[in-house]
């Protein structure tokens, strides 16, 4: 919002077409974009810490540009607009980058610790005209990397969620490192959303905290793990946490530092929303009324607060509560024909006794 007088309250306020139109996409729930920097394995399949080198970096790339390119089957297309099909030609763009990464070394510009390539991942819901992605990226790509470093992209249509990999080549043409940092992400996603509804495809990209999210996204190498059907040690690592916690704090699940940052973020979330809506409600035109009812109904709904511990303090609650019953429910023994049976057979029965407590 753009304050044109120096008051209080939402007078001489007012909002630009600009953020109308995001309001309008984020009430809306429109599809957000998801881009995530796919972060290096730091241990092998038997859980060896990998040392960065030239050899495991090789041996990295190689095998990412195979995945990529699904081992040949896919087209790669490379910063240059060559379309590479077939296992030789993604064979020779690996052996160009490997040559070319030496040459920096040779140069000073990158070391045996240097990263050959960043791997960003661009996604978007199942409904989505992959082609539209693909597109994005391309232009995204090309605004971005273009002229400064190498890089080359694949489009996968065969999981849930049409996704394009774009991997970069770390070290750019002015010797230059690629360093993404947070901010940099936030870029990529605005530009990836704006890309998208230039070709027609209702995209947002605010940050979480702006659509009521309070949890992180997964990590990739956790959701595919989860896609297998099994449970990530890291999950168990937290489940184990919580009722830790929960057994030294009486049952409870004690409050961190950050579950008051997220409540204080939420209240100006909240309080941001709610004087954009009041601003609107003032607008002679009735579609800025309409729009500032929906952003007031939208501000409304994000009381949840609630965090990735909190939900598992609450499963381990429950299923506590849920033994309860069922202890409860169980049917009472007569303790009289105990008695007498205990009485009139001495002898100890087959399995009973300490060894099958559990």
């Amino acid at each position: 919002m753009k304050k044109t007088e120096a008051r209080g309250g939402s007078r001489g306020t007012t909002i630009s077409a600009a953020d109308k139109a995001r309001l309008a996409r984020v009430v809306s729930k429109a599809p957000e974009v998801m881009v995530k920097v796919s972060r290096p394995a730091k241990t092998d399949k038997s859980g060896n810490t990998i040392v960065v080198n030239r050899r495991t970096e090789g041996a990295r790339v190689s095998a990412h540009i195979d995945y990529i390119s699904r081992n040949g089957k896919l087209d790669v297309e490379t910063s240059d607009g060559a379309i590479l099909t077939g296992k030789e030609a993604t064979a020779d763009l690996y052996r160009d980058w490997m040559r070319r990464h030496d040459q920096a070394r040779a140069n000073g510009d990158a070391t045996d610790r240097t990263r050959i390539t960043t791997s960003i991942v661009f996604s978007m819901p199942g409904n989505t005209n992959a082609t539209a992605v693909k597109d994005a990226v391309r232009v995204l790509a090309q605004q971005e990397f273009g002229g400064r470093h190498d890089y080359a992209m694949a489009l996968h249509t065969d999981t849930k969620h049409p996704h394009v990999h774009l991997t970069v080549r770390t070290v750019g043409y002015d010797g230059v490192k690629l360093n993404l940092r947070k901010a940099d992400l936030q870029h990529l996603r605005d530009t990836f959303a704006e890309k998208l509804r230039q070709r027609g495809v209702e995209a947002e990209s605010t940050p979480r905290h702006a659509r009521g999210v309070t949890r992180k996204g997964e990590r990739t190498p956790v959701y595919k793990i989860r896609q297998r059907g099994i449970t990530p040690y890291v999950d168990k690592a937290k489940q184990r946490e919580v009722k830790r916690d929960m057994q030294d704090n009486g049952g409870r699940l004690p409050s961190q530092p950050w579950d008051g940052a997220i409540v204080e973020r939420r209240n100006r979330v909240m309080k941001t929303y709610s004087a954009a809506a009041a601003v609107l409600a003032e607008s002679p035109d009735p579609d800025d009324r309409a729009l500032g009812r929906a952003v007031e109904a939208f501000s409304g709904r994000l009381t949840d607060v609630s965090t990735e511990r909190a939900a598992m303090a609450h499963s381990v609650s429950v299923a506590r509560t849920e033994g309860r019953s069922d202890v409860q429910r169980q049917p009472s023994v007569d303790r009289t024909q105990e008695k007498d049976r205990s009485g009139d057979d001495k002898r100890p029965e087959r399995g009973r006794g300490p060894s099958r407590e559990r």
